[in-house]
C-alpha cells in the first residue's frame, strides 16, 4: 500500500459505512438531480405541475379536459399500485393520450415540470416516453 493509501485510510471516518445508505433507492426525477428530488414532496410537485398546467392550457384550452384526471384531489392521492390491471391500463392510455397533447409543447419550460408531477405521482410515464 502506498504511502498517501495509508493516510487516506487513516482519515477515512469510522463511520463511513453507516453514512452511506446505498439501500434507499433515488428518486426518479424528470426535472431534478438525485438528492435535489428528494427535497420536493408531492404536494409541492402538484403545485408546481399544476401551475405549469394552466399556463399552458392558456396557450392551448383542450388540455384541460386533463384536469380532474391528472390534477385533481383525487389524482393526488392515487396509488397506482392499488389500482386494478384495468384501471392502471386505463392510466396509461391516459397518460399517452394526454403526452400526445403535450409534445408540441416539449421544449417549453412549463411542460418540465408537468412531466415530473406525472412521473413522480404516476410512475409509469418514464416507460411511456
Amino acid at each position: 500500500m502506498s504511502s498517501l493509501a495509508i493516510q487516506l485510510a487513516q482519515n477515512a471516518s469510522l463511520n463511513a459505512s453507516i453514512l452511506v445508505d446505498r439501500s434507499r433507492k433515488p428518486t426518479a426525477s424528470y426535472l431534478f438531480t438525485g438528492k435535489d428530488a428528494d427535497e420536493h414532496d408531492l404536494e409541492a410537485l402538484h403545485a408546481l405541475g399544476f401551475n405549469s398546467f394552466l399556463s399552458l392550457c392558456s396557450v392551448e384550452p383542450r388540455l384541460q379536459e386533463f384536469q380532474d384526471f391528472f390534477f385533481s384531489e383525487q389524482a393526488k392521492e392515487m396509488d397506482r399500485t392499488l389500482l386494478t390491471k384495468q384501471k392502471s391500463d386505463e392510466l396509461d392510455e391516459r397518460i399517452g393520450e394526454f403526452l400526445w397533447y403535450l409534445s408540441q409543447f416539449l421544449m417549453e419550460p412549463p411542460t418540465a415540470k408537468i412531466l415530473e408531477w406525472l412521473v413522480r405521482r404516476f410512475r409509469s410515464v418514464a416507460s411511456i416516453l
